[in-house]
């Protein structure tokens, strides 16, 4: 995750950019929110075409246990063997880079899945603005304890 995160700081330092949140756009903010939660709804009930809709054609989803899938593969994994009932997000930060196209969210989530105890994770989640559509195009998540 350290990596992820360090390779879009680097990013946003080698173009020259500032994080906007320093400008503290909070409709930013709460839209990138809302769209976190529609995804976490669709991998619940397993609404296949919201996730396609919200998904990145270049999707890296990396879960807590190190596996790594596409787009495809993720809402394969949903589709047949979901078994999310939901994710709590804490200490949550939403990070827009300049030009507003990249935001990068970051924080604390409880994951919760059918048959398993919860379980604490820190993530980084990356979305940008595609074809005037915000897209996630990354997550990456590490379990703690």
């Amino acid at each position: 995750m350290k990596r992820l995160l360090a390779a879009v700081v680097a990013l946003g330092v080698v173009s020259g950019v500032r994080p906007l949140a320093e400008v503290g756009d909070k409709s930013l903010e709460s839209r990138i929110l809302s769209l976190e939660a529609k995804r976490i709804e669709a991998m619940v009930k397993k609404d296949i075409a919201t996730l396609d809709a919200l998904l990145a054609d270049d999707l890296t989803y990396t879960h807590s246990g190190g596996t790594t899938d596409t787009k495809a593969s993720f809402i394969t994994l949903i589709k047949e063997r979901g078994r999310y009932q939901g994710v709590d997000y804490s200490n949550t930060q939403v990070i827009p880079l300049a030009g507003g196209t990249t935001v990068v969210v970051r924080g604390r989530a409880q994951i919760r899945l059918e048959g398993v105890a919860g379980y604490p994770v820190l993530f980084l989640d990356v979305w940008a603005l595609r074809d005037g559509a915000w897209k996630m195009v990354a997550w990456q998540a590490t379990r703690i304890r």
